[in-house]
C-alpha cells in the first residue's frame, strides 16, 4: 500500500569547466555595469516536428553568434557570450519542451555560459536577428558517431586579417582521450563541427593551411579511440577529418588561439544504465520518499523519470522503505537492486529485472547453449593472403606452437591457441597464403587479428659518428758543448765536458779524471752532448778565441710541434622496427697461434669499426635504441700475438626522431715536464743552460660519440 510518496525531479546547475578556462570559482558574479552588454529576457516557443525555438533579448546587438559545443552525456549544449553579463534574475530556468529540459546561466568574469539541458542529443542552429539570438534545437536525436550534426562552434569575425593554421598535433590525455591540437595564426576563425558518418570533421572558414601541414597522421600506436587525423585544403577553407573507432563522444574548446577537440571512448557495460567515459554515476539525480512500497512501484517511478522501459520479472515480489534525496537515477537504481537481490540487464532503452539466481541460471543455460552450438557448427574453410607478416610465422601464433614449442593439431591445442578446438591451419609459403578451417565466428576474430598485425613496419636509419680530438704539444731545447785544445789531433790535448755517444775518442795525456772527447759528425770538439732529437734547426758559433788555442763551440737547437688532429668515422645503417642491425669495417691480422699437436696455426684478430643496434619505435614517434658502437685499431705485437686497442660503448638510450644524443666521452690528458742536466755544470746560473735539455709535454685527447635516429616513413597520401 503507498502511504506517502514524493517525486522531486530536480536539475542542479551543471557547469562544464571540461578544458574550457572555466572553474567553480570563476563563475563568481562580476559588477554587470563594467560589460557592454547583458542578456535582458528569454522565452521559449515549440515548433512543428519538436522543434524548439528559444530566444534571447540582448542590450545591443551581437556582431558574431556565440560559440558553442556540444557534450552527449549527459545531453547539453553550451553557448558563451564573451563581455556579456547575465541581466536575469534567475541562473535557472525550467522549460520542459520538446527536448530542452531547462536553462541555467553562468557569468565568469567578462562571459556570460548559456547552458541548454537537454532530455536527448539534437541538432541546433543560431541566427542572429537583431538584438535578438534565435537558437532553434532541432526534432532528430543525434546518435553518438553515426548521424551528419553540424555545429557551428565560432563564427568568422567581420576583419581584414587573414586567418591560417600554423600546426596540428596529436597527444594522448591522461584519462586514454585522443585530444587533436590546432594552432590557429589568430583567434578569430570561423570553425564549424559535424559528423559525417563515423568521422568527425572540422572546418576552418576562410582559413589557409600550408602544404607541409596537408597530410595523414596516424595515431593508431597511440591506443586511444582516434586512427587517423587528416589535414587538407577545401576551396578557401581548411577541414581536418578525424577517424575514430568504437563508440566515442566528443567536446571541443577554444583557447586563445588553441583549438583543441578531444574524443573520448564510451564504454559499453551492459549494467550501466547511463553510457559515459567517465566511471560512477551520471544519471539525472532525483529524489524519493517511500514508506512500505512494492518494489514494481519504485521501479515504475523511475521508468517515468527516465523515459525508459522497464520489464520486471513475475517473481520480484516485496516492498521497501527508502529516502534519496538529490541522487542519480542510476544509483538509486542500483541500491534497488542489492537490497532486494535483484539483478538488472539493459539492451537499448530497455531494462530486465529479475532475481539473481534467475538471471544467473539463464546467463549459464545460454553459454551451455553457446558451447553446444560451437561443437556441432559446420566448418568453414577461408584463405587469407599476408602482405608482410609471414605465414609460417603467423602460423605459430594461430596454434600456439610459438609459446608451447610444439606443433598443435585439432583436439591437443597449444598454449595460447587462437583457433577453436576443431580449426586447425596450413600455409603456402610460395604465395605466403594461410588456409584456416574453423567456424565463422573464430574466422571472423582471426581476420581481425591480421588486419591489425599484418601491416607494414617503420624503417629506422641509425647514424653514429665516433670523433677523436687530439691537441698535442711538446717543447724541446738542448745543447752541445765542449772545451778542447787547439793541437792537432794525437798530440797531447786538454777536453773538458762529457760525452752521450758511443763513439768516444780520449785525447793522448789527459789529466786523470778527465773525459775524453767526443765525435759527433766528425766534429771533436764537443764534450757536452745534450741534443734535441730530430731538431729542426741548429746553430753553431765560436763565442771567442783563446790565446791559448782553446776554441770554445757551442750548438744550440730547439724543436717546437704544436700538433692538432681529428678523426671522424661514421658508421650508418638502416633496419626495420625491433629488429637487430650490425654493420662493421675493418680488418683481420693474421697471426701464428701453437696448437694442442704443437703445430702452428694461423689464427686472426678483429679490429674494427661496427655499429650493432636494436631500434623500437615508440607510440610518439621517439626511438628506443639498445647500442653498441666499437672502434678498434691494431696495437702493437706481445710475443708475436697482435694486441688490439679498442674503444666502444654499450647502452640503451631514448631519442627523439631525427634528434642527435651524446652517448658518451673518453678524455685523456698527458702532462709531462723533465730536465736532463750535467750534474754541476748543469747548476750553474745562466751558463748552466747549455749543460741542459729541457722537454714540456702537453697532450690531450678525447673520444666523443654521437648518435642520431631517423623514422623513414613512408609518404602517406590523404584519403
Amino acid at each position: 500500500m503507498l502511504n506517502m510518496m514524493t517525486k522531486i525531479f530536480t536539475l542542479p546547475l551543471l557547469i562544464i569547466s571540461l578544458n574550457v578556462g572555466f572553474t567553480e570559482s570563476a563563475f563568481a558574479a562580476e559588477d554587470n555595469a563594467a560589460l557592454d552588454n547583458k542578456i535582458e529576457s528569454i522565452d521559449f516557443s515549440a515548433l512543428s516536428g519538436g522543434r524548439v525555438s528559444i530566444r534571447l533579448l540582448m542590450k545591443e546587438a551581437l556582431t558574431n553568434p556565440p560559440a558553442g559545443f556540444t557534450l552527449n552525456n549527459p545531453a547539453r549544449i553550451a553557448l558563451d557570450f564573451p563581455n556579456t553579463a547575465n541581466g536575469l534574475s534567475k541562473n535557472n530556468i525550467s522549460s520542459e519542451q520538446g527536448a530542452l529540459k531547462s536553462v541555467s546561466f553562468a557569468q565568469a568574469k567578462d562571459r556570460t555560459r548559456v547552458v541548454l539541458n537537454l532530455s536527448k542529443n539534437v541538432n541546433y542552429n543560431t541566427v542572429l536577428n537583431g538584438k535578438e539570438v534565435i537558437i532553434t534545437l532541432q526534432g532528430n536525436e543525434a546518435s553518438v558517431g553515426n548521424t551528419s550534426t553540424e555545429t557551428r562552434f565560432s563564427e568568422a569575425r567581420a576583419t581584414s586579417q587573414s586567418h591560417a593554421i600554423t600546426n596540428v598535433d596529436f597527444a594522448r590525455g591522461k584519462n586514454g582521450e585522443g585530444r587533436i591540437i590546432v594552432d590557429l595564426s589568430d583567434a578569430n576563425s570561423g570553425i564549424n563541427i559535424k559528423q559525417k558518418g563515423k568521422l568527425i570533421i572540422v572546418d576552418f572558414v576562410n582559413t589557409d593551411v600550408s602544404a607541409d601541414l596537408q597530410r595523414r597522421l596516424n595515431v593508431i600506436n597511440f591506443n586511444t579511440p582516434v586512427l587517423y587525423v587528416d589535414t587538407m585544403k577545401q576551396g578557401k577553407n581548411s577541414r581536418i577529418s578525424i577517424e575514430p573507432k568504437g563508440i566515442w563522444e566528443q567536446s571541443a574548446y577554444q583557447a586563445d588561439k588553441k583549438f583543441i577537440i578531444d574524443v573520448r571512448q564510451v564504454i559499453e557495460d551492459p549494467d550501466k544504465l547511463v553510457k559515459g567515459s567517465k566511471p560512477g554515476y551520471s544519471g539525472e539525480k532525483l529524489s524519493l520518499n517511500f514508506q512500505n512500497i512494492e518494489v514494481r512501484s519504485v521501479l515504475q517511478v523511475i521508468a517515468d523519470f527516465t523515459g525508459l522501459n522497464i520489464i520486471t520479472s513475475d517473481t520480484v515480489t516485496g516492498n521497501l522503505t527508502l529516502r534519496l534525496k538529490d541522487v542519480p537515477w542510476d544509483q538509486a537504481m542500483d541500491i534497488i537492486m542489492k537490497n532486494k537481490g535483484l539483478t538488472m540487464r539493459k539492451s537499448g532503452n530497455v531494462i530486465t529485472v529479475a532475481p539473481s539466481e534467475e538471471v544467473t541460471a539463464k546467463d549459464k543455460a545460454q553459454l551451455e547453449a553457446t558451447q553446444a552450438i560451437e561443437d556441432l557448427e559446420p566448418l568453414r574453410t577461408e584463405s587469407f593472403t599476408l602482405k608482410y607478416q609471414k605465414a609460417s610465422e603467423f602460423n605459430k601464433i594461430l596454434d600456439g606452437s610459438n609459446s608451447s614449442g610444439g606443433i598443435a593439431t585439432a583436439g591437443a591445442p597449444g598454449q595460447n591457441r587462437i583457433l577453436s578446438k576443431r580449426g586447425n591451419v596450413n600455409y603456402d609459403p610460395r604465395t605466403n597464403t594461410l588456409f584456416i578451417q574453423d567456424t565463422a565466428k573464430k574466422l571472423e576474430e582471426i581476420q581481425a587479428i591480421i588486419n591489425k598485425v599484418d601491416v607494414s613496419v617503420k624503417q629506422v636509419m641509425i647514424e653514429s659518428r665516433l670523433v677523436l680530438a687530439e691537441d698535442t704539444f711538446s717543447k724541446s731545447l738542448g745543447a752541445r758543448f765542449g772545451v778542447q785544445s787547439a793541437t792537432t789531433p794525437g798530440n797531447n790535448s786538454l777536453s773538458l765536458g762529457g760525452s752521450l755517444n758511443n763513439g768516444v775518442t780520449t785525447g793522448v795525456g789527459s789529466p786523470p779524471g778527465i773525459v775524453g772527447s767526443t765525435t759527433i759528425n766528425g766534429n771533436t770538439g764537443l764534450n757536452s752532448n745534450l741534443p734535441v732529437a730530430n731538431a729542426f734547426g741548429s746553430i753553431a758559433f765560436s763565442l771567442f778565441r783563446l790565446p791559448a788555442g782553446l776554441l770554445l763551440n757551442l750548438e744550440l737547437s730547439a724543436l717546437e710541434s704544436d700538433r692538432r688532429g681529428k678523426i671522424v668515422s661514421s658508421p650508418r645503417v638502416t633496419t626495420a622496427n625491433q629488429q637487430t642491425a650490425r654493420i662493421a669495417q675493418g680488418v683481420e691480422i693474421p697471426y701464428l697461434q701453437a696448437s694442442s699437436s704443437g703445430a702452428a696455426n694461423i689464427a686472426f684478430k678483429k679490429a674494427e669499426l661496427s655499429l650493432e643496434v636494436t631500434p623500437q619505435i615508440t607510440p610518439d614517434d621517439k626511438i628506443i635504441m639498445d647500442l653498441e658502437v666499437r672502434k678498434d685499431s691494431p696495437g702493437e705485437e706481445t710475443a708475436g700475438v697482435p694486441a688490439i686497442n679498442t674503444q666502444n660503448v654499450k647502452t640503451q638510450v631514448l631519442v627523439s626522431n631525427g634528434e642527435t644524443a651524446v652517448l658518451g666521452g673518453i678524455y685523456e690528458q698527458t702532462e709531462n715536464n723533465a730536465v736532463e742536466k750535467v750534474p754541476f755544470f748543469g747548476d750553474i746560473p745562466i751558463i748552466g743552460n747549455a749543460f741542459k735539455r729541457r722537454t714540456k709535454q702537453d697532450d690531450k685527447s678525447e673520444l666523443l660519440i654521437f648518435i642520431t635516429p631517423k623514422i623513414m616513413d613512408e609518404s602517406l597520401g590523404l584519403r
